[in-house]
């Protein structure tokens, strides 16, 4: 089994809670994993009963309902009509979970979202390790992490400019911080369909499919942005030579639109 390496280009000091927590996450996948994969069925459950026990390992999910309180807003009522609620599973459900499947799953998403955002990983959430005791757990934490994500970039108005395409309103800074938080949640639904994708039902099924479509209308939008940002740039060097930082998948795809004419803006003026 690969370890699950925490490594970043150049020091940050802004960056120290990311980098702590990275590593933290990182160290428990390394740990945990052979853990459970070493054990027989007595230890399993002996280890579950221990971490269950324990308050400070305990999973809070269904983050995503506090969007169903927005009464009287146009993100409300979309919320409302969704086919992707989670429900409470025993009467007055505080939505905490507890159990060694738990603690492995939020580790795997944590250290997989950074790993999308800043390394080049085809494999993320590496999801050829993933044990059985988390299977469950992780589906519900990934859908869940797509349903706050999904309803925050919903929520916020530079989403609206993105996908409008205004430039003025929008930093690259902000554009690329954008894009990689739909990157992210792309590989998200991603990992969630391959491992949980044959649970939902057709209506479900057509939601996720959208909200894919919709983040991909995201990432279309930081291209233009990024391209009239540096339009000047582009004009008088070639491609190759921007300096592009930020989500590697973003940054790569930013660079083929460009090479492939996908790109390319036209303006008033031009010939």
């Amino acid at each position: 089994m690969r370890g699950y390496l925490a490594t970043f280009d150049a020091p940050d000091p802004s960056d120290a809670y990311q980098i702590v927590g990275y590593q933290e996450y990182a160290n428990a996948l390394n740990q945990l994993i052979p853990l459970v994969q070493n054990a027989n069925a007595e230890q399993l459950e002996a280890y579950n009963e221990i971490v269950s026990e324990l308050d400070e390992f305990s999973v809070y999910v269904n983050l995503s309902r506090r969007f169903g309180r927005l009464a009287g807003t146009s993100l409300a009522q979309r919320y409302k009509q969704s086919y992707l609620h989670e429900f409470p599973q025993v009467p007055n459900d505080d939505f905490r979970r507890r159990g060694i499947g738990w603690v492995l799953a939020l580790a795997r998403l944590e250290h997989g979202a950074v790993e999308v955002g800043y390394q080049d990983n085809a494999n993320p959430f590496s999801l050829n390790t993933l044990t059985a005791i988390e299977r469950m757990p992780f589906s519900e934490l990934l859908l869940d992490g797509v349903r706050s994500h999904y309803w925050t970039m919903s929520s916020d108005p530079v989403t609206y400019q993105l996908i409008k395409g205004q430039v003025a309103k929008v930093s690259d800074r902000t554009a690329l911080a954008h894009g990689r938080r739909a990157v992210m949640v792309q590989h998200m639904l991603e990992a969630l369909d391959k491992i949980a994708g044959n649970s939902f039902e057709p209506a479900q099924r057509s939601e996720l499919q959208t909200w894919h479509r919709e983040l991909s209308s995201i990432r279309e939008g930081v291209t233009y942005v990024m391209v009239e940002t540096y339009r000047a740039v582009i004009e008088q060097q070639r491609f190759e030579q921007m300096k592009l930082r930020g989500c590697p998948a973003l940054v790569d795809g930013i660079r083929r639109d460009i090479s492939e004419g996908k790109g390319q803006v036209t303006v008033k003026g031009d010939r």
